[in-house]
């Protein structure tokens, strides 16, 4: 194996995984050094909650079906354990994916592991990272195997996806803020169930918090996070047992839940904080190793995905194509404000999770009221789905010669999936063109009669579709812009336009 690198990649979780398989759609050469053994990746559940928008981003790089095949769907969610659950059925005019997909940590890893591996990504696994020396035009990268062999890689950029306790942050002295310290404990651990009780499961109440999800179709083994009022801040780092887990989940719900055959039993607080800056200089920073927070909603997991997807085709294009520098930047001009409003959501939800004077039990019970409403419910779903999400500046810095800047209605947008007709009829889902991972030209062919269709933008990189016809989906967004061609960003959202 080589020991230069166009891209190394520190952490193999979902999010490393993911951000290596678009670097390699990008045609970049790419390594992942893990701290942990081959047999202990995969184990645990962790984040088990996937949220609309990425399963868009998964059914556009042709994985949806695997995760989908794995895991449990609910067109349901919680915000803050209310009663009144967030609906995301009512966006099924706006999108297939009006739903949230149960499906445990090893299993997305599995899928994006197994990805990585035929897309040729390199691994070092079993070794940590002890040292970065950053150049201005390499950063090498130092460590030391499990078995003590020593090991040295150069790539032209690193990224740091090793979690909340990032070694690569601290090493390269990224500058993190808690914006809030830890106040509550709650504990959490997979488990199987010797009781009966219906999962998923979640409850609020004067004793405290529970919600259990399932791991599996047979739910054979449940993921549990609890909370009591009655011990709320026991420190983090104090073991957690099973009798212990037991009897809080009996404390908090009346249920003795008899769990048995644990695994990952551990405790985690609702401290808050975020990085100043994603990026300094050759490295940069996704998911965890950038921000984290409370795991109300299961929100993290989709941040960090979403972050792998801004940044993985920019710098695909720096390194292949010697796009400017400057579009590296837009990594954090278009994704560090949304990290702050999961932070602040997060936090939001953190105050209804442990309420429990009467004060805080009057706010829950009027935030149940405001998700009663359907316009608030709707609001807070579409905030937690990820559909929100728009880069609305364009991308000046590489337009392609005769496009033009998006209207203000379309500019930045999410590119919805509709079902294409083509010139010789053939159908095909928009997002079946973009399995590739590369730019999708819009070819409108009433909108061209009589015009020279232009020749592929991003040359290879572009992916060129002639559409006849929209026949199904929110086809609105692409029939009633008046462009007569649309460019659509690898990252699946609306880029350029030409009249």
């Amino acid at each position: 194996m080589s020991d230069n690198f166009d891209v190394v990649i520190v952490g193999c979780g979902p999010v490393g995984l993911f951000l290596a398989c678009e670097l390699r759609l990008g045609g970049l050469s790419v390594l992942i050094v893990e701290r942990r053994k081959a047999g202990e990746m995969g184990a645990g559940s962790r984040a088990c909650i996937v949220h609309g928008r990425t399963l868009e981003i998964m059914e556009a790089r042709g994985l949806l079906e695997k995760m989908l095949g794995l895991g449990e769907l609910t067109n349901w969610w919680h915000f803050g354990i209310l009663e009144t659950r967030l609906d995301y059925s009512v966006f099924g005019n706006e999108t297939k994916q009006n739903r949230v997909l149960i499906l445990p940590q090893y299993s997305t890893e599995d899928i994006l592991k197994q990805r990585a591996e035929k897309l040729g990504v390199n691994f070092i696994i079993g070794t940590v990272v002890e040292s970065l020396e950053p150049s201005a035009t390499s950063v090498t990268v130092k460590g030391t195997s499990v078995d003590g062999t020593s090991f040295m890689v150069t790539s032209k950029y690193l990224v740091g996806a090793d979690g909340v306790h990032s070694m690569v942050q601290r090493a390269a002295g990224f500058d993190f803020e808690k914006s809030s310290i830890g106040t509550n404990t709650m504990i959490t651990g997979e488990v199987s169930l010797g009781a009966e009780v219906c999962i998923p499961y979640v409850v609020k109440n004067d004793k405290g918090v529970v919600i259990a999800a399932p791991l599996d179709k047979a739910r054979e083994r449940v993921r549990i996070g609890a909370w009591v009022a009655s011990r709320p801040n026991i420190p983090a780092s104090t073991p957690l047992g099973l009798e212990e887990f037991n009897q809080t989940l009996e404390e908090a719900s009346g249920i003795d839940w008899k769990c048995y055959n644990p695994e990952m039993l551990y405790r985690f607080t609702n401290a808050t904080g975020i990085v100043k800056n994603y990026r300094k200089g050759r490295i940069f920073l996704v998911g965890d190793a950038a921000h984290h927070h409370l795991p109300a909603g299961g929100q993290g997991l989709n941040l960090g995905l979403q972050e792998a997807f801004n940044l993985g085709w920019k710098l695909a294009a720096v390194v292949r194509d010697n796009a400017p520098e400057s579009l590296l930047d837009t990594y954090q001009t278009e994704r560090i404000d949304i990290a702050k409003s999961v932070v602040k959501n997060t936090t939001a939800q953190s105050l209804l999770f442990f309420a429990n004077t009467q004060p805080e039990l009057e706010m829950r019970g009027t935030m149940n009221k405001l998700l009663s409403v359907p316009e608030g419910n709707r609001a807070l779903a579409w905030e937690i789905s990820g559909f929100w999400i728009t880069y609305p500046k364009p991308l000046d810095m590489i337009a392609p010669v005769g496009w033009e800047a998006l209207p203000e209605e379309l500019a930045g947008k999410r590119a919805l999936d509709v079902k294409i007709r083509g010139p010789t009829n053939e159908e095909k889902w928009l997002s079946e063109y973009s399995t590739a991972g590369k730019w999708v030209q819009l070819q409108f062919l009433d909108r061209l009669s009589g015009k020279t269709p232009s020749l592929p933008a991003f040359d290879n990189m572009t992916e060129v579709v002639e559409v006849k016809e929209i026949l199904e989906g929110p086809g609105a967004i692409y029939q009633e812009s008046g462009l007569s061609e649309i460019l659509i960003r690898p990252d699946s959202y609306l880029g350029f336009g030409k009249r």
